[in-house]
């Protein structure tokens, strides 16, 4: 192959590299910014409701999570033709 060639093609994933790059860039600024929203909704729920009820309702989903994970629960589906 020519050098030529090489250089052109060496040029060509350069800029595609660079493409990727910024593309990642902006996905790991729109997860900070979805972050900082979940974190503020939650907050805001938190407070709306009040400790009290918060708590009942964290210790509700803690419960159920445990649940989930327990061995039994877990079994993989397989399927079956």
């Amino acid at each position: 192959m020519k050098e030529s060639k090489l250089i052109e093609k060496f040029n060509k994933l350069e800029k595609q590299m660079a493409a990727v790059t910024n593309v990642l860039r902006k996905i790991i600024h729109d997860l900070g910014g979805i972050e900082n929203l979940a974190q503020g909704t939650l907050t805001t729920l938190k407070t709306f409701m009040g400790k009290k009820e918060w708590d009942k309702v964290m210790k509700k989903l803690k419960e159920e999570d445990a649940v989930k994970d327990k061995p039994e629960n877990n079994k993989e589906k397989k399927l079956e033709l």
